[in-house]
């Protein structure tokens, strides 16, 4: 149903260094960069955008992007790649039963204070 997300930042370039860190366990990369945006996907889909906001709002409440995992390893990798640069734990990686029992996950806090949770549902 989604095409795409974006998101703004604060600091493009430390976001950018951030999601790079996050994404590659997920086997997501820089797809398009140039001074106003940075956007990320696999195999020439943009999926997730960064872009310049130096003021006014960047997140609103209850919001999160929760970003697809090919496995549960690659969500561990991607907390793991979140904490070492920066974000906040919210939810460690693990089985989510009370949101469904195939459901694998992780959340944290980006340093801007967006949600980003990383999603593996297990077949």
């Amino acid at each position: 149903m989604i095409d795409h997300v974006s998101i703004g930042t604060r600091e493009l370039p430390r976001a950018t260094n951030f999601y790079s860190a996050c994404f590659a366990p997920l086997g997501y990369s820089v797809q398009h960069q140039d001074d106003g945006q940075t956007i990320y996907g696999a195999n020439g889909h943009w999926s997730f955008a960064l872009y310049p906001s130096p003021q006014g709002e960047l997140i609103g409440a209850r919001t999160h992007v929760a970003i697809a995992a090919p496995s549960q390893q690659a969500a561990q990798g991607f907390f793991e790649a979140a904490i070492a640069c920066g974000a906040t734990a919210l939810r460690e990686p693990g089985l989510r039963p009370d949101i469904n029992e195939r459901y694998y996950g992780a959340m944290v806090k980006d340093p801007d204070g967006h949600t980003i949770e990383v999603v593996h549902w297990i077949s």
